[in-house]
C-alpha cells in the first residue's frame, strides 16, 4: 500500500512538472521572446507595431545602402569583378545562367529617404560573383520611361552592363501600370534570351540574394530538376517544368497551407512524443501512462512549432545545408526572383504578348496560366533564396512591409 502511494505521489510530481513546463513555455517565455517575431502566434500588428516596423525597415535599408556605397567606393569600377561582368556580355560566351535585374525608378514618398534598392542588389550580386570565374552573366535591365530619368541605373552603368530600350524602339507610356510591367518583363526576358544561356534568372530590383543562393540553386538544378536520386541512384528527371521560383511571400509559408507543412508538423510532434516517452520512462510503467507521456510530448512540440511559426523555426533550420532546402509546387505569387530554362523563357515572352495584364491579372498569374495550359510543372525553392526588402512599391503608391505585405502607413 505504501509503495502504491509513493508511486502515485511520484506520478503527481511528474505531471505537475509537465504542467509547469507548459505554463512557463506558452504563458511566460514565448510571449516575451516572440512578441516581435513576425509569423508567430504572439505577434500582433497595431499602429505602434506598424510605425516600429517602418522605422526598422528604413534603418536597415540605410545601413545596407551605406555598406553598398562603401563597397563600390573601395572596389572601384575597374575592379576585376566589374571588368569580368562587362566582358561576359561583350564576348557573348554562352553562360549557364544569365541574371537580369529588372529595375524602374521609384516615385519618392513624402518623409521617406530614397530607398535605392538597385545599388544594394547590384553590390550583393557583385560580392556573390567575385568567386565565379565562368558560367554567369549579369546585367541590369532599365525599363524606366524615359531610361535616362532612372539616375541610379545610369550611375551603376559605370560598374555593370545595363540594357534599355533604344531611341528607335517603342517607348510609349502605357496607362495601365500592370500592362506596362508585362511589356517591361517581355523586353528584359528577350534581352536575356539573346545571350543564349541555359537558364534565365529574372530578379526584381528590391530582391536581395542570400549568401548561399548560387550554391543552393546549382545543387537543386543538378540533383532535383535535371537529375533525381531514386533508390540510391542518380537518374534523369523527365518532368518538364516552366520555371523555378526562388522567393515566395513568407506569410504563406506557415503550417496548414499545404500537405508538406502538415507532414513536417506531424513529424516534429512524433519526435517530441518520442523524447517525452523516453525521458519520462519508469520501471514497470503501465502502457496507458506511456501513451499519455507520448501524447503530452507530441502536443508540446506541435504547439511549440505552431506558435513560434514555421518561418522562424523549421525553415531557418533548413538553411544549414543545401541538401535540406526543398523544391515544391509553386504558388501563383510572386515574381521577385524566377528562374526559367532558356527555351521556356522565349515561349513565355511570346505567351505574355497574347495576354493583357491588369490589377486582378498581373504577370505572376499569366506565368501560372502558361504552365497550366502547357501542363508544365511550376516549382518553388523553400526556404527563400532572396529577401524582399522593398517597402516602396514600383506599382502602388502605398508603403508596405516587404515580408508580410501589410500596409505600414
Amino acid at each position: 500500500m505504501r509503495s502504491l502511494k509513493t508511486q502515485l505521489r511520484a506520478v503527481d510530481r511528474m505531471y505537475s512538472r509537465i504542467a509547469a513546463l507548459y505554463f512557463i513555455t506558452y504563458v511566460i517565455a514565448l510571449p516575451l521572446l516572440c512578441s516581435d517575431q513576425q509569423h508567430s502566434m504572439y505577434f500582433r500588428y497595431d499602429d505602434t507595431t506598424r510605425r516600429k516596423h517602418l522605422e526598422t525597415a528604413i534603418d536597415e535599408n540605410q545601413r545596407r545602402l551605406a555598406v553598398a556605397e562603401e563597397y563600390l567606393r573601395k572596389t572601384g569600377r575597374h575592379s576585376r569583378v566589374f571588368r569580368r561582368l562587362y566582358g561576359a556580355v561583350k564576348k557573348r560566351i554562352q553562360p549557364q545562367i544569365v541574371i537580369t535585374v529588372v529595375t524602374v525608378a521609384r516615385q519618392p514618398q513624402a518623409g521617406l529617404p530614397e530607398p535605392r534598392y538597385l545599388t544594394q542588389v547590384v553590390t550583393q550580386f557583385a560580392q556573390l560573383l567575385e568567386k565565379e570565374e565562368t558560367g554567369i552573366t549579369f546585367q541590369v535591365c532599365n525599363v524606366n520611361f524615359p531610361p535616362e530619368a532612372h539616375h541610379e541605373a545610369v550611375f551603376l552603368s559605370r560598374f555593370v552592363p545595363v540594357v534599355q530600350r533604344g531611341s528607335t524602339e517603342e517607348q510609349a507610356e502605357e496607362e495601365d501600370r500592370f500592362e506596362k510591367e508585362k511589356l517591361d518583363y517581355i523586353f528584359c526576358l528577350e534581352k536575356s534570351v539573346e545571350l543564349n544561356p541555359q537558364y534565365v534568372l529574372m530578379v526584381e530590383d528590391d530582391a536581395l540574394p542570400t549568401p548561399d543562393m548560387l550554391h543552393v540553386l546549382r545543387h537543386k538544378l543538378q540533383y532535383r530538376l535535371n537529375m533525381r536520386v531514386f533508390q540510391g541512384e542518380l537518374l534523369h528527371n523527365g518532368d518538364d517544368w516552366a520555371f523555378l521560383k526562388l522567393y515566395s511571400m513568407e506569410r504563406w509559408q506557415g503550417y496548414g497551407n499545404d500537405i508538406t507543412s502538415a507532414l513536417e508538423l506531424t513529424g516534429a510532434g512524433l519526435l517530441g512524443g518520442t523524447v517525452f516517452l523516453y525521458a519520462l520512462q519508469r520501471r514497470r510503467q503501465k502502457m496507458s501512462r506511456r501513451f499519455v507521456n507520448f501524447v503530452l510530448g507530441f502536443v508540446y512540440v506541435v504547439l511549440l512549432c505552431w506558435t513560434v511559426g514555421r518561418q522562424n523555426l523549421l525553415l531557418q533550420f533548413r538553411r544549414l545545408t543545401a541538401q535540406l532546402y526543398t523544391v515544391k509546387s509553386a504558388p501563383y505569387c510572386c515574381t521577385q526572383a524566377v528562374l526559367y530554362p532558356s527555351d521556356m523563357a522565349a515561349e513565355i515572352a511570346r505567351f505574355l504578348k497574347t495576354r493583357t495584364c491588369k490589377k486582378t491579372y498581373a504577370v505572376d498569374f499569366v506565368l501560372s496560366d502558361f504552365a497550366t495550359n502547357n501542363r508544365l510543372q511550376r516549382y518553388l525553392v523553400e526556404p527563400n533564396l532572396f529577401q524582399h526588402v522593398g517597402f516602396v512599391s514600383s506599382l502602388r503608391s502605398d508603403v508596405k512591409d516587404p515580408q508580410s505585405g501589410v500596409a505600414l502607413e
